[in-house]
């Protein structure tokens, strides 16, 4: 079968490799989409970060490996001691593994297990190929009537779904969303579902665009204006309820914290690359809460559930490409800003 095999630093390849076949427990998919994912870009220009030169200690999987963690795929093959889903299915894959025995398995936390390993970087197999093997409890069968390209957005779209949480919001507060890429979008349409006002900050006048008309109302270019004294301006000096860093720089982070209230919250689902200086006075005084977001736990079921309501449109953020556009329109376009959410459209290899 053909695969985006990743060997190293800047080296992608289209490869002819042997298709898997699932053994107890698990499910094979044919893959029909796969997101690109900022993780993904920084994977390929400046790691390796999450795959691994030597084996990784659960799944045994280093370098070489196949990409891809953002997919859907039709079942076509199931594991003795599968019974819950049938051949033709159409499924979303939660791409994590983990031990199942440690303390935050045992406590429902598997997104923080120490021995966690991802589907496309450091488990055998990944949504960039025709083929791929699951575990049973990484494939969530989609509802009847969703397509292919929406079943590769519930893991991004999970993650989005997480950080809403993480804010700690209600319906009728106001959160800032600094970052306007498929993360910063889907964070704004989980809290628009909610009736939580959203304030967008992101310097991308298409980004900006793309998200006026999915609804957001306040859309700020941060290189054009104080990003900070225009949120307290609209939140007549408060700041917002909370703040979520979508962005990854320090000048988002800092937009972030200073721009939200006292006793609100900041949440940082973004992945920096730089170290950010944070002068311990600017946590001491504003008595903000700040946290994180480690990928998701069980909300694909929720996300599923709201992608077939209606709550996660696609116009106008989310394109296809053809697999052997992988680098060139899809890495690349990505890299310059270019675009928004990129699928890669595996099932007509």
């Amino acid at each position: 079968m053909r695969a985006a095999v990743f060997h190293g630093n800047q080296d992608l390849r289209l490869e002819q490799v042997a298709e898997p076949e699932p053994g107890p427990g698990d499910v094979k998919l044919r893959i029909l989409y796969n997101g690109i994912c900022g993780s993904d870009l920084h994977e390929y220009y400046d790691g390796p970060m999450t795959t691994r030169t030597t084996p990784h200690p659960l799944t045994g999987v280093k370098n070489p490996v196949i990409f891809g963690h953002e997919m859907s795929g039709e079942v076509v093959g199931l594991g003795e001691g599968v019974s819950d889903l049938e051949i033709g299915d159409l499924v979303a894959v939660e791409p994590v593994e983990t031990c199942g025995h440690c303390l935050y398995c045992g406590l429902g936390q598997y997104n923080h297990c120490p021995l966690l390993a991802f589907h496309g970087y450091n488990r055998g197999g990944g949504g960039l190929a025709q083929f791929t093997v699951v575990k049973r409890r990484m494939a969530h069968r989609l509802h009847k009537g969703l397509s292919g390209m929406q079943g590769a957005l519930i893991e991004p779209l999970a993650i989005a779904w997480h950080t809403a949480n993480r804010c700690r919001v209600e319906a009728g507060q106001t959160v800032v969303i600094h970052g306007a890429g498929p993360i910063g979008v889907g964070v704004f349409l989980t809290l628009k579902r909610r009736g939580v006002e959203a304030i967008i900050v992101d310097p991308s006048p298409s980004r900006r665009q793309a998200l006026a008309r999915l609804g957001a109302k306040t859309l700020l270019d941060p290189s054009a204006i104080n990003a900070v004294d225009a949120i307290r301006d609209l939140t007549a000096g408060r700041g917002a309820h909370a703040s979520v860093d979508a962005a990854g720089n320090a000048k988002s982070f800092n937009a972030m914290l200073h721009g939200t209230r006292v006793d609100g919250t900041a949440v940082v689902v973004a992945i920096h690359h730089h170290p950010v200086t944070i002068p311990p006075f600017d946590l001491l005084m504003p008595e903000v809460f700040v946290t994180g977001v480690a990928l998701s736990v069980d909300a694909f079921p929720s996300v599923i559930d709201e992608m077939a309501k209606g709550s996660y449109p696609l116009d106008g953020w989310v394109e296809t490409i053809p697999f052997d556009g992988i680098l060139d329109q899809g890495f690349e376009r990505l890299r310059r800003q270019e675009g928004m959410k990129i699928l890669v459209d595996v099932g007509t290899a």
